[in-house]
């Protein structure tokens, strides 16, 4: 009985997925503005010891972002998640996971209005870089969709 109880927390061990934080090693001293690159995008925003801190972005390569809240390198608090195909999701994160609607707390991103500013900024701050590359030549599909539903489940389980 012990073996197979020791097998269970083993097997589950390794398929609970946790978010990913955005940190980088060469910035472990550097407080401030910056960017991260990785192979799939890149985080532009507020930077504390090499984590995501502060207000900033996440951008994938394929054109959908994270714009909000950053903690410890995880998305934490208010927030926006763009698909360029799909649509978007608005809510809070805890530690890199969607919780739901900002209850009590301000969420600037409540409207299609709103989005389709963020839209603007983040692709108008695409740092000069030749990693970077703006992935809008058709547009953004700008449609708010509910996080409960398939496709939201699916996009919200997106990791970098």
């Amino acid at each position: 009985m012990k073996k197979i109880i020791f097998l269970v927390i083993i097997v589950l061990a390794f398929n609970v997925k946790l978010p990913a934080q955005i940190y980088s090693p060469n910035l472990l001293s550097y407080v401030g503005q910056g960017t991260i690159f990785y192979p799939n995008g890149f985080y532009q925003g507020g930077i504390y010891g090499g984590y995501a801190n502060g207000v900033g972005t996440f951008y994938w390569r394929d054109g959908s972002f994270f714009s909000g809240n950053f903690q410890g390198g995880y998305y934490n608090g208010p927030g926006l998640f763009v698909s360029r195909l799909y649509g978007y999701v608005t809510g809070c994160w805890s530690r890199g996971i969607f919780i739901g609607p900002c209850n009590g707390i301000y969420n600037p991103y409540n409207d299609n209005t709103r989005v389709q500013q963020e839209i603007n900024n983040v692709q108008s701050s695409l740092p000069n870089d030749q990693r970077v590359v703006s992935h809008d030549p058709d547009g953004y599909t700008i449609r708010k969709i509910d996080a409960n539903s398939q496709v939201g489940q699916k996009l919200l389980g997106r990791g970098f």
